[in-house]
């Protein structure tokens, strides 16, 4: 394959902490032939000076040059494409770094597919190089409209994790003048392309700054979006979809900067200042009135759904003060709500219950209409009687119709059996229920999940674990997510922790999942399984307790067979194998209570052999997805943390 001329630009302000290693990086890349362009914007540190010593070293690499005066990023990056002879081009803030197959990568993917632009994904990382999170590219290699994709996400107008080609640059040049300037630059080369490419094995390392333009003090430069977007409009308007990408347009860049910037500003008096603001530019949008408000609130939940509701509507009204007092109220009662749970705790089991509530609740569920998706709820037990009224009630108490339950006793010791009988024998009249107890004691959760698999005759299993707790409305919220995509595998809720008492102490698992701060569960999603698994459940299990799960009814005997090989990770190595047959759907809310009984110290000895397994299930993921350096970069960084966290020897 014929390689294409590359240049890559590199505008410089004030980065003398920073230049050397980008140029560095960018220097000792392995693509050929490569031409590098530096444009320093008359710094005011030592920023030139250290452009230069790096030129000394490598005089025949790069081309070196200083504006005359400060004119800002948008001009220097439209002088580097005038100053650039090749058929395509890059961009690198000189804050960032790369490393040194990512052009080759770029480059090979956008030459093998005869595209007009490859697309990366990026890396956050911190000024000392710790990882912060993963943002994707957007890219969904199966989508019909890969357009469409490439800028359905919050750093679509990103330059620098990209290779264009020159001619498209060059017809839409970066907005000079303004911050934001890339918008309608970026975007309309990317939706004017002929063809794009997008590679997942290499990522563009975007260095987050508390200096930097993006992360600075909100001020008044942050409406020359407006300008952007405006430009942007003019530029794709020709496009025969203009309408849906016009759609996804003010969503990410206009509707997300009201919401997640401005209403969320602390400070009254700032609040209230750039809400005049931006009444007073968004009023040729009208914002309240444009389709990607209902997506907006469709991420929601019923209480969200009729606060943002109303925050966004009374865009209509033009008045700042009324929208800053409604915004001022709700910040005051979710602090409120905070506080009280907080303080308090909250109680989420029902106590007290008896028999004839149960049978009160199977009443219920039996004069719900038939669904259309029939779950089967299996619910495991060994020794856990003292929950199985409170787990029992929680799934005839589901607002969503129950196809069937099914108990499964694993020879437990205490009296379960005696009150799994007198369950089934109260309410069988009213749902199917059956009952089926072990002869000897397996030990083997995943035994038990797969038993439950091969009775169940649902569309969908729920291992419903007979110590755990659940939310009225978990298993609708779950359902819901299938009715809008059949291929679903998995269906899950994000997991509160509650103790013997049903006490939260940890309402989100969220955090505990996202290792690499990657912000991928903050809202709802649906995403493609092995999507899914090659960007975030690779590293860690990303599912934090089964009760939170709906499965695809199906005969997994041989991904169970794998998960019983784990004493520690089973669960982890079954949902890794169950992604890779369908799409995964997750529901940002806590609707599911896992309860965690006593304080769980494990020995050394133990941690040293869950990292072992970890290390096994890591080398499996390559039979499972496509393992690149990055993957293994991701591997080791884990590997480091256990050891430190856990106190291990540095060669396990």
């Amino acid at each position: 394959m014929k390689k294409e001329n590359l240049t890559i630009i590199i505008p410089c302000y004030n980065v003398e902490k920073y230049v050397e290693k980008s140029l560095k990086s960018i220097l000792e890349q392995t693509y050929e032939p490569i031409k590098i362009i530096v444009i320093d914007d008359c710094s005011t540190d030592e920023t030139f000076s250290k452009i230069k010593e790096v030129q000394n070293k490598y005089p025949d690499k790069m081309q070196v040059y200083q504006n005359e005066e400060n004119k800002g990023l948008a001009f220097t990056r439209n002088r580097g494409i005038e100053l650039a002879n090749s058929e395509f081009i890059g961009f690198i803030d000189s804050d960032d770094y790369i490393d040194k197959e990512y052009y080759e990568k770029l480059m090979g993917v956008l030459l093998k597919n005869q595209a007009d632009i490859a697309i990366a994904d990026m890396q956050l990382i911190d000024e000392n190089g710790n990882l912060l999170g993963a943002i994707q590219s957007g890219i969904n290699l199966e989508e019909a409209d890969l357009k469409k994709a490439a800028i359905d996400n919050g750093l679509a107008a990103s330059a620098c994790n990209k290779v264009f080609r020159k001619s498209l640059l060059e017809k839409y040049l970066f907005l000079e003048g303004k911050i934001n300037e890339d918008i309608c630059s970026v975007i309309p080369a990317v939706l004017h392309a002929k063809k794009l490419a997008y590679t997942q094995e290499v990522a563009y390392y975007y260095v987050q700054r508390d200096t930097s333009i993006q992360n600075s003090t909100f001020s008044e430069k942050r409406f020359d979006i407006f300008d952007s977007v405006e430009l942007t409009f003019d530029r794709i308007k020709d496009l025969e979809n203009f309408k849906d990408y016009q759609s996804i347009i003010l969503y990410h860049q206009i509707l997300m900067l009201y919401v997640f910037v401005i209403a969320s500003l602390n400070s009254f008096k700032d609040r209230q200042k750039y809400l005049k603001l931006f009444i007073k530019k968004e009023q040729k949008i009208r914002i309240e009135k444009q389709e990607c408000v209902k997506r907006y609130l469709n991420t929601k939940g019923k209480g969200g759904k009729i606060y943002w509701s109303l925050v966004i509507s009374l865009l209509r009204f033009k008045s700042a003060s009324l929208i800053n007092l409604i915004i001022t109220m709700g910040t005051k009662i979710v602090r409120l709500k905070k506080k009280m749970i907080d303080k308090n705790g909250k109680k989420v089991v029902q106590e007290n219950l008896e028999i004839k509530d149960l049978i009160e609740a199977a009443k219920k569920q039996q004069r719900k209409k038939e669904a259309k998706i029939r779950i089967s709820a299996v619910v495991p037990n060994y020794n856990y009687e003292k929950f199985l009224l409170e787990r029992i009630y929680s799934i005839l108490n589901q607002t969503e119709k129950i196809y069937e339950i099914i108990i499964l006793d694993d020879c437990s010791k205490d009296n379960s059996q005696k009150l799994i009988d007198e369950i089934v024998e109260n309410i069988k009249n009213y749902i199917p229920i059956k009952k089926v107890y072990n002869k000897e004691n397996t030990g083997i959760a995943f035994k038990q999940w797969q038993k439950g698999f091969n009775l169940a005759k649902g569309d969908y299993v729920w291992i419903a674990e007979a110590d755990d707790y659940c939310d009225k409305h978990l298993m609708h919220a779950l359902v819901k997510k299938i009715r809008k995509d059949k291929n679903i595998i998995i269906s899950y809720a994000d997991t509160s922790f509650i103790d013997k008492d049903g006490k939260i102490f940890l309402k989100s698992i969220e955090p505990e999942i996202d290792i690499r701060k990657t912000g991928h569960w903050k809202l709802s999603y649906i995403n493609k399984g092995v999507d899914e698994l090659n960007n975030y459940t690779f590293l860690n299990c990303t599912i934090a307790n089964v009760s939170s799960i709906l499965i695809k009814k199906g005969n997994y005997d041989e991904f169970f067979k794998k998960a019983i090989e784990y004493r520690q990770s089973g669960d982890w190595v079954l949902y890794a194998h169950l992604m890779t047959l369908g799409d995964v759907a997750y529901v940002n809310k806590p609707l599911n209570n896992y309860r965690v009984h006593g304080n769980n110290i494990t020995s050394t000895m133990k941690k040293q052999k869950h990292l072992e397994e970890i290390k096994r299930i890591h080398k499996g993921m390559e039979e499972l997805t496509s393992i690149t350096s990055w993957h293994k970069k991701e591997f080791q960084k884990r590997y480091d943390f256990l050891i430190k966290a856990w106190n291990l020897k540095s060669d396990s």
